[in-house]
């Protein structure tokens, strides 16, 4: 029985879907599963991450757990909460969802989050396996607004070259390292195969709903303001920030690796068809 976390979310709900489709059964937290989807295959169970004590029942008799949680600041917790759940349940195995720049150096704090709590997965005993995506196709649908309503992609990350990866093939690695064989103690980067700036993604995406874009890149302090009357909190605006910078400087964060088609047997998914894919959500009208 595979626990999975974050089941609502683009990369869970995903992961869910394949699971259902592969036949093997999963359970799936959730904090109020009134509106989840049914999946053939799929239980969804009450917990919450925040409060420990809802958990025992929900990881008993499970043997994988799925971990992901959202950008939130106490993400640290929730995940601490979840491995301590599963040691206490006999958990063998924990697939994580980390971030590409998982490191105790990062100027970003989800990389140091994430970096921190791999550490603590590392030495809890538990068997384990590590994803560590690189930026986010999806991301671009933050931007959806900004794109129906001025036409335009904001971006601090200037031309630097991002191997962006769909959603999709993250969850298609992670539905293979928890159904398959020979993942454990594995550190997977997870990219898409080419590098483009945002720049250059601005145009695809422009070509892939029939409307020329227009890429603003933006200064930092421009995009810190931007961010927060959007509503995101200054802990959030400040790590998306520090990414962007690493992204602007190229070098590392230009990596493309071959995790995807390696572990799922197809090439990821590229931007161009990303887009095709997510286009009326960028037109208006999508709601």
């Amino acid at each position: 029985m595979i626990l999975v976390t974050g089941g609502t979310g683009l990369i869970g709900s995903e992961v869910l879907r394949l699971l259902s489709r592969a036949g093997g059964p999963a359970r799936a937290l959730v904090r109020n599963p009134g509106g989840a989807q049914a999946l053939p295959g799929i239980t969804w169970v009450q917990g919450d991450l925040a409060k420990p004590e809802t958990l025992a029942s929900v990881f008993a008799g499970c043997t994988k757990l799925f971990l992901l949680t959202g950008n939130v600041e106490n993400a640290s917790d929730l995940q601490r909460h979840a491995i301590a759940a599963a040691r206490q349940a006999g958990i063998a195995h924990v697939v994580k969802l980390s971030a590409f720049g998982a490191s105790q150096h990062s100027n970003s704090m989800i990389g140091r989050m994430h970096h921190q709590i791999e550490k603590e997965l590392q030495e809890s005993g538990l068997s384990w396996t590590m994803l560590r995506p690189h930026h986010f196709m999806q991301n671009l649908l933050s931007q959806a607004d900004n794109i129906i309503n001025q036409g335009v992609v904001y971006s601090s990350s200037g031309d630097g070259r991002i191997p962006f990866v769909d959603t999709r093939d993250i969850a298609a690695v992670a539905a293979v390292t928890l159904t398959g064989q020979g993942h454990t103690r594995k550190k997977y980067v997870i990219t898409g195969s080419e590098a483009l700036s945002y720049r250059q993604a601005t145009d695809i995406l422009g070509e892939a709903i029939g409307r020329p874009l227009r890429f603003i890149d933006e200064a930092v302090d421009e995009a810190r303001a931007r961010l927060t009357r959007a509503g995101q909190p200054a802990w959030l605006v400040d790590s998306l920030l520090a990414i962007a910078a690493y992204q602007r400087a190229g070098g590392p964060t230009e990596t493309i690796t071959s995790v995807v088609a390696d572990l799922t047997g197809k090439p990821p998914r590229t931007f161009a068809a990303f887009a095709r894919d997510h286009a009326a959500a960028f037109l208006p009208g999508r709601d």
